[in-house]
């Protein structure tokens, strides 16, 4: 009988595989978005920079040396093409960001050269603190500063579209960073998402998967 209950744990451990990575669709997304955006009775322009989070209009811009960043939209300035596209919303003084920066380091470091672009959105974080974070820890992927520092307006969560996405997703995290989402350009119909910190053999799995033929 003990022997029984052994197996069957054993087999009920060995099923429950650990993941945080989940495929998000588009189309679920816009409706989510726009349910959104009906329930809060927003604006034209608000209702157009809620939308605007389906096109990663908060990963372009230019980094911190004024270089484009854009890896997602042809139709801007600067785009540079890609195979994968690895945006990850930070902040300088998240625990969790820093505990998952090397890992993030390392996946960039093994598939930069097959097709993989990395970029990161410091939220709710100040730009000098953000530029010593960037050189302490030599990120060699582009950097965008989202928005302004959490001392100076605490409620700023409150207004930025990363919470909103957040919201749709139902990740209720007070400030929610790290956050994740990879696009493939394979998948153009699916986001995959994580909301904290990803498993590095899980990432390191997909990424190997998606870049194979590269």
């Amino acid at each position: 009988m003990h022997i029984l209950i052994v197996i069957l744990l054993l087999g009920l451990l060995s099923t429950d595989e650990k993941t945080n990575l989940q495929p998000v669709p588009v189309d679920d997304l816009r409706y989510q978005l726009e349910t959104f955006i009906s329930e809060q009775d927003l604006s034209a322009a608000d209702s157009t920079e809620v939308m605007s989070i389906l096109h990663f209009e908060d990963f372009i811009g230019t980094d911190l040396d004024g270089n484009p960043v854009n890896f997602s939209q042809p139709e801007y300035d600067g785009y540079t093409p890609s195979e994968i596209i690895i945006f990850g919303y930070y902040a300088e003084w998240c625990p969790n960001c820093r505990q998952n920066l090397p890992a993030a380091l390392r996946l960039y470091d093994s598939y930069k050269d097959k097709g993989l672009k990395f970029v990161l959105n410091f939220m709710y974080s100040d730009p000098d603190r953000v530029r010593e974070y960037v050189k302490e820890n030599n990120i060699p992927f582009p950097v965008i500063i989202g928005s302004e520092d959490r001392e100076e307006n605490p409620e700023i969560r409150l207004e930025t579209t990363h919470y909103i996405l957040r919201t749709v997703l139902d990740d209720y995290r007070r400030w929610g960073t790290p956050f994740y989402i990879i696009y493939v350009n394979d998948i153009p119909d699916t986001w995959f998402v994580v909301a904290g910190e990803f498993i590095e053999d899980e990432i390191d799995d997909f990424l190997a998967n998606h870049l194979v033929n590269n």
